[in-house]
């Protein structure tokens, strides 16, 4: 971020220079000593990671844990609790809150390959237990695929990297392509079952002419979306599909019923939320809030402020209203006569550092 500041001050001044923001790509830092600093210096990806250096230097990248830049665990806390991070729940009381072998090792099997099931997954295998991890999609890395399809939203799709490979070095049995249900479930042979089925997007029906899709539909390419757009539900996903569309030269409206746009499971980090909301106005996103939408039409999107209605020019309409649980596989067997546990955004849908925290807690005590 800095490294072009980095490069004037390199000419003008002889003294050592220490470049910081961003730079945990070690090839990105490797290029930058000597033409841009002296020095890397980690903040937040010592938190995520507090091996880095040690990892680089070693040549395991791949084994490095991402920083996401989400702030959700560190700057987001700071004010009024224990800083930590969103990706590594141990962050900031590893006396208290480390790993400890398992008393009794076990067989586990776990239902879903996001983030929490992975994390479950990890976590477990770390301790000693046998673990079976089944997706039943072909890839794992759950919504946060298409959440990672922006290209400020990279560093999610490295997470998913990081866990893909800690399943490999810790031995666990991934199966993809591999639903789990009541009827399979005791094939198995599990001591432990955790349903981590993650959650889908809330579908929306909007009467009128112009079909309405939603924004992971559209970040994975499974909808083409036009030059005219119209976004309904401000929240996060939603403000960010209205960014990356933004980026590629369309015209953007988010339509929010609520008074502020990104108000889901409360204040986010001030920074994030001013950073955003900026990028938004720079790129020339409308936003209308205190606004509900009424119908489609060939024009566009009618919606009404304040009793006042009006058509926002249109031709592809985005629903991002949410996610909503995907539970149904937990109350099938939660009476079942060996332990199931719920994690994750199967159990409340919420951030990425609600997912991996509950799963990190419930695995070391498993």
């Amino acid at each position: 971020m800095y490294r072009e500041f980095g490069r004037i001050l390199k000419q003008e001044v002889d003294v050592p220079i220490i470049l910081a923001g961003r730079m945990d790509n070690p090839e990105l830092a490797e290029e930058s000593i000597g033409t841009c600093c002296d020095i890397i210096s980690y903040g937040r990806p010592l938190l995520a990671d507090a091996e880095i250096a040690t990892k680089i230097k070693e040549g395991r990248v791949e084994e490095i844990r991402p920083c996401l830049g989400c702030h959700e665990g560190c700057m987001g806390r700071i004010a009024n609790a224990t800083v930590s991070c969103a990706v590594n729940p141990a962050c900031g009381r590893e006396n208290i809150y480390g790993l400890t072998p398992a008393l009794q090792k076990k067989k586990i099997l776990v239902a879903g390959g996001g983030i929490a099931g992975m994390e479950t997954a990890r976590v477990c295998a770390l301790r000693g237990h046998d673990v079976v991890l089944c997706e039943k999609s072909d890839h794992l890395g759950g919504n946060l695929i298409p959440g990672g399809v922006p290209h400020f939203k990279r560093y999610d799709l490295k997470l998913v990297d990081y866990y893909k490979r800690q399943m490999e070095l810790q031995g666990v049995e991934v199966h993809l392509n591999t639903e789990v249900t009541a009827d399979t479930a005791k094939s198995f042979q599990a001591d432990i079952i955790v349903c981590a089925s993650g959650s889908t997007p809330k579908q929306m029906t909007v009467n009128g002419e112009l079909p309405v899709y939603t924004a992971d539909e559209v970040l994975l390419g499974k909808q083409d979306a036009s030059d005219q757009i119209v976004i309904i539900g401000g929240g996060l996903v939603g403000c960010e599909t209205a960014l990356w569309l933004a980026q590629q030269g369309k015209k953007v409206s988010v339509v929010e019923i609520l008074p502020e746009i990104l108000g889901e499971h409360g204040a986010m980090p001030h920074m994030n939320y001013y950073m955003l909301t900026d990028l938004l106005n720079y790129h020339k996103v409308d936003i209308y809030t205190d606004t509900k939408v009424l119908k489609t039409t060939s024009d566009g999107v009618v919606v009404e402020t304040d009793g006042t209605q009006k058509v926002l020019p249109a031709k592809t309409v985005i629903a991002s209203i949410g996610y909503k649980e995907n539970n149904m596989l937990y109350e099938q067997l939660k009476d079942s006569e060996i332990p199931v546990y719920n994690i994750g955004d199967s159990r409340q849908v919420h951030n990425i550092m609600y997912a991996i925290w509950n799963a990190y807690e419930l695995a070391r005590g498993l």
